[in-house]
């Protein structure tokens, strides 16, 4: 398709990374150990009356080098600008040592492991530029908007202070430290200097501040670089330091809003302010409502609310429920007739609500998991992201983003869950799921890991956190806060009481700041990390995952009832094309270590495609790669329609994952070069808002036995559909059709998951065969509402589970040997590899 953009290496070369726009973000100065602050005079403000803010964006062209830590200081790097080579900002440290071709692109083959060296260095950038003249007079700081892990930062030769965490906002004062040109001076006469130490090569240390970026995906390289935006704002002393934007609807289509407004008063006297502020339609037209009030503000930080009304609230809702409504809130801040500061705000006017999910007792689920949109239910058709679209952010462009959401949409995903192995996003992703409809948990970056346990670490990860929640709390898109990611997945009870009341203080730390539901973490609801949660509110159906072989999908998927599932994960390959892209060309076919590197389980690959197809299919590279990706499609229909036919007691089920920030064999349904696997079809049709559904309990049936089935529909919407048919045809494997029936099934309710009508069919054919039903919902007019299709096997279904038991047990003895997913390859394992004929089957 011409609009989808492509990874190539030209665009990725020259790209400008997708985080430089966003010059709008909030900003709170706190994580920082600096060298003083600087007060601006009461006077200098005086001669601006008529001067507005002045934004430097210092994003784009940088350069940088490296030396062995605590050479840089040596060798004076902080003063003089050394010989360096290019840069981008914002961006990281691989991509711009691989544009240069210092390092190999780390994503092909074993790549990754040869750029290792480059954690064995600190870095320096370089931002040379003039400061306009404008500014003098004004208040200038130096703000960033998140620099990964962390870092020192020098302006002229002078140490302003250092900072660690990677998703805090911090900024510098620079009033008095930065230089201006003379009229006939052109240079570029300021240096801004920031050394980046050697990355963190333990998650465990900066847990909550950066994200886990290796586990049973991701383990080369640890991301690090100036990923966000850097510029130089110029206001008065007093600053807007955040915006956070609250609503209540009222009688009538009106809406209370409430615009709390946080300013930083930088001189030493209490000021007299005027906040003028204006809400209109940001992505409709509609006429601005004002707003002025006078507060005094003293020296430090400050925080008014303002109050208005809004007639004829336009809300915001999901793609499928609505429109998505987003208003612009403006304030403008005076002293007298001295101008201050001025920031807008994005934000939605919605009605957000929980409840608990109907047929559960109190000793089963403890938390509501039924989100209400503006009163109607929020069913979460949901994917795991596993963003940013590249884990080295420099090639991470604006244009990947869109494609990403555009797909989910088109998958008919409403929600996108980022857990703790992928970071809060970017400005621009928050924007896009606004715009799209499509909601957001947001996990913060906490896993089972044994954390320093001292108070003063983790105080540093509830102020990350409490930054995290500022950045994205205006976001309507965003209904869902969680402590992290299988947090209670520990070996000991000692850690697992940790890790609990950690997160339960987390919670209260965070309570402050938003208006969205909690979790504490997931699952709740797992037997070994239950503790004192119930045992039906949340699962991980990893089983047929970490489990294969040893679990059949019928048996286990349907066994399942929990109101919420965040997480269930099948594998599969990339296209044969994609796969060539980092895969050298030798280790292609058969699979070559490469493949291991890239986290492909060849064990449990070849037993999805014996469950799926009857046969492992590993005779040939592109019938391989074909069967992995029907085999995850087949899995995550079955157990998806399982748990939409269980609306509304479960609420919600999110497939891991719709992408993956590095190219791999694992969980995404669209690849890493954003080419939709052929499981992403089988999601897009098990996510139809409306949905026809067969429902049965196994895949195999004998020749001549009686197949038995039922008919669903699932009414996502908030619409009726009067009189409506069902047609259900079986074909065989030559697709001639064997049977046909055609049900009155009445109507269809909004917001329904009701049975319909059984369906008995004998199975022609002999052992082997395959066959197919395809169904389709009409209503009284004859409109075509939903469609769907499934393919079964005509086998024996207790042979076959004897098969993958087998197999099952080999893979899982292969894997007690070790060696992860590079166990299969002698010369990755040496001594330790376990023979067997396994990749010689690959041909």
């Amino acid at each position: 398709m011409s609009h989808v953009p492509q990874r190539s290496e030209g665009d990725l070369m020259n790209n400008k990374c997708v985080n430089a726009i966003s010059l709008a973000a909030l900003i709170v100065f706190g994580g920082v150990a600096c060298v003083g602050r600087v007060h601006a005079e009461d006077s200098a403000d005086e001669q601006n009356s008529d001067a507005d803010k002045i934004v430097l964006d210092l994003s784009g062209a940088w350069e940088m080098e490296g030396v062995l830590p605590g050479e840089g200081e040596k060798k004076l790097f902080h003063k003089l600008h050394p010989d360096c080579g290019p840069a981008n900002v914002p961006g990281d440290v691989y991509t711009d040592l691989w544009r240069v071709g210092r390092i190999d692109d780390p994503h092909v083959g074993r790549n990754g492991q040869r750029a290792k060296w480059v954690m064995d260095y600190e870095w320096w950038y370089f931002k040379t530029f003039k400061v306009p003249p404008e500014m003098k007079g004004k208040q200038i700081r130096l703000m960033f908007d998140g620099i990964d892990y962390e870092c020192d930062v020098w302006l002229n030769g002078e140490s302003l202070g250092s900072h660690e965490g990677a998703y805090s906002r911090f900024d510098f004062d620079v009033s008095e430290l930065v230089n201006y040109n003379s009229k006939r001076d052109r240079t570029e006469n300021n240096l801004l200097a920031i050394r980046l130490p050697p990355p963190p090569r333990t998650f465990a240390l900066v847990c909550g501040r950066k994200y886990r970026w290796h586990g049973d995906y991701g383990n080369n390289v640890t991301p690090f670089g100036i990923w966000r935006p850097v510029r130089l704002e110029a206001t008065g002393p007093v600053t807007i330091e955040d915006i956070y934007v609250t609503s209540d609807l009222q009688s009538g289509d009106a809406a209370d809003v409430n615009v709390q407004v946080t300013v930083r008063n930088d001189s030493y006297r209490t000021r007299e302010l005027t906040f003028d502020m204006s809400v209109q339609g940001d992505n409709f037209s509609s006429s601005p409502v004002t707003t002025l009030i006078v507060r005094d503000a003293e020296p430090g930080e400050n925080v008014f609310t303002i109050p208005l009304r809004v007639e004829d609230a336009q809300l915001w809702t999901t793609w499928d429920l609505g429109d998505q409504n987003l208003y612009r809130a403006e304030v403008t801040v005076h002293d007298g007739s001295s101008f201050q500061d001025r920031e807008t705000q994005s934000f939605a006017i919605r009605d957000l609500q929980m409840e608990m999910n109907p047929g559960w007792t109190p000793e089963e689920v403890e938390f509501p998991w039924t989100v209400m949109l503006n009163g109607n239910r929020h069913y979460m058709r949901s994917a795991c992201w596993g963003g940013p679209p590249d884990m080295f952010t420099g090639r991470a462009t604006e244009s990947m983003y869109r494609e990403y959401i555009r797909l989910a949409k088109e998958a008919n995903i409403n929600n996108l869950r980022i857990f703790c192995w992928h970071p809060p996003e970017t400005e621009l992703f928050y924007r896009l799921c606004d715009e799209a409809g499509i909601t957001v948990w947001q996990d913060f970056s906490l896993s089972h890991y044994l954390y320093p346990r001292d108070r003063e670490t983790i105080q540093k990860i509830f102020d990350e956190s409490i930054d995290i929640v500022k950045q994205i709390r205006n976001n309507p898109c965003v209904i869902f806060l969680s402590g992290g990611e299988e947090i209670l997945y520990t070996n000991s009870d000692d850690d697992s009481d940790f890790f609990l009341q950690l997160i339960t203080e987390l919670e209260r730390a965070v309570a402050p700041y938003h208006s969205v539901q909690w979790i504490p973490t997931c699952p709740l609801s797992w037997p070994n990390v239950q503790k004192e949660f119930k045992p039906r509110d949340s699962i991980h159906a990893h089983a047929p995952h970490y489990g294969a072989g040893l679990v059949m999908l019928e048996e286990y998927y349907s066994s399942l009832e929990y109101a919420f599932v965040p997480e269930l994960a099948i594998t599969s390959c990339p296209s044969p094309e994609s796969i060539r892209k980092f895969i050298p060309e030798k280790e292609v076919w058969p699979p070559g270590p490469s493949w291991g590197y890239h986290w492909a389980d060849l064990d449990i690959l070849r037993i999805h495609n014996y469950e799926v197809f009857g046969d492992q299919l590993t005779e040939g590279f592109d019938q391989f790669v074909e069967a992995t990706q029907i085999a995850q499609g087949v899995y995550f229909q079955y157990s998806g329609e399982h748990f939409r036919r269980m609306k509304p007691k479960n609420s919600g089920v999110s497939f891991c994952h719709l992408m993956l920030h590095t190219p791999d064999m694992k969980w995404a349904i669209v690849d890493f070069y954003l080419q939709p696997k052929k499981s992403f079809e089988y999601v897009k049709r098990t996510f139809q808002p409306v949905l026809v559904s067969m429902q049965y309990d196994k895949r195999r049936w004998n020749p001549g036995e009686t197949f038995e089935g039922q008919i669903w529909v699932v009414n996502d919407l908030f619409e009726d559909y009067p009189n409506c048919t069902v047609s259900v045809r079986f074909l065989d494997d030559q697709n001639r059709e064997f049977h046909q029936t055609t049900r009155r099934i009445g109507d269809v309710g909004a917001d329904s998951a009701k049975s319909f009508a059984a369906v008995k069919v004998p199975v022609p054919g002999k052992r082997g065969d395959k066959f197919y039903v395809e169904m389709q919902l009409q209503d009284g007019d004859g409109n075509i509402i939903s469609e769907n299709e499934y393919f079964l096997l005509v086998d024996d279904q207790q042979e076959a589970k004897k098969m993958l038991e087998a197999m099952g047990i080999e893979a899982r003895d292969r894997k007690s040997n070790g060696g992860e997913t590079i166990r299969y390859f002698q010369e990755l394992m040496g001594d330790r590899f376990m023979p067997a004929k396994l990749i010689e089957d690959f041909r």
